[in-house]
């Protein structure tokens, strides 16, 4: 499966995605860009004035109303109305604009909106690296902190199950250490190999390996000279972090230093959260919409 198949697919769903604290450019691009490319309809809130922005990028009529503005009082009635729309139907989805992580996700987990489920929330990056053949998923590298063992095998079942739906039957999935084997004194090597235990004994529609190397997963000759016997070895089509700190620095040296397109989103919730850092261009913002609607 390559990146940009999925974000073809994306344009073609209809949807209409609450945008929480919405009043930035590089937000407003990604609006604009996604009304002009697909069939998506938007509700933005935030509590300061959005018009001027909005028509500074010349919509034609037809498009502007396409666009609903909602003005809020504060930053928590922004936060609280754009939750509270997709509990009343009116929006599918819910996209951050410019206001914390950790704010947003506060209010989409009160449970008087009922968007939680049984299953954790992690978030998923998908990224376009020129360097690699196919798209390259990386979780998790914005939510969970710490995870400990427990906590991965629900990371990586909702990593796979992500995978599915966007196309990929048997993904090829690698779980993360700095080594190849088991050593008590890192511990993620042994939660790497706890998780691929978990699921070579309970499913047959992954390929799984771990603790592996970055260096093994992604690349073959890297594998075969370290003398490691991998059947996923060049060709992963997810990654499996130890901890927030090592995923977010390999998440963010991909895009500053690879130049890697990248669609970020929490999943786990009864809807895809679109979920961008704020310091993301307006085309990863984009291609995040367009993953996102893969998955409605």
């Amino acid at each position: 499966m390559q990146f940009n198949e999925i974000i073809e697919k994306g344009k073609q769903v209809k949807a209409t995605i609450a945008v929480c604290k919405s009043n930035d450019e590089s937000v407003i691009k990604s609006v604009v860009k996604a009304i002009k490319e697909t069939n998506v309809n938007f509700i933005l809130f935030d509590e300061e004035p959005q018009d001027e922005l909005i028509r500074s990028f010349n919509l034609s009529a037809t498009e502007f109303k396409r666009i609903h503005i909602v003005q809020t009082r504060d930053e928590q009635h922004t936060v609280s109305e754009c939750v509270n729309s997709v509990t009343t139907g009116e929006a599918d989805l819910i996209m951050k604009g410019i206001i914390s992580t950790s704010t947003l996700l506060k209010e989409i987990l009160n449970d008087k909106y009922q968007l939680k489920t049984s299953n954790r929330m992690s978030h998923v990056a998908l990224f376009n690296v020129p360097e690699y053949h196919k798209m390259l998923a990386i979780s998790d590298v914005a939510m969970n902190i710490a995870p400990n063992t427990e906590e991965k095998i629900e990371i990586t079942s909702n990593l796979i199950d992500t995978l599915h739906i966007l196309g990929i039957e048997k993904p090829n999935i690698a779980v993360l250490s700095a080594i190849e084997n088991v050593n008590p004194k890192m511990q993620s090597s042994v939660d790497a190999h706890a998780v691929v235990s978990h699921f070579k004994n309970m499913s047959t529609d992954v390929m799984i390996e771990g603790p592996i190397a970055f260096d093994a997963a992604i690349n073959k000759q890297a594998s075969i000279i370290k003398n490691i016997d991998s059947n996923i070895s060049g060709n992963v089509d997810g990654l499996i972090v130890p901890q927030i700190e090592s995923g977010n620095i390999l998440y963010k040296s991909l895009v500053y230093l690879s130049h890697a397109d990248v669609a970020s989103i929490i999943i786990g919730a009864k809807i895809p959260i679109i979920l961008t850092s704020r310091s993301d261009n307006s085309r990863d913002k984009f291609h995040s919409i367009c993953s996102a609607l893969m998955l409605i």
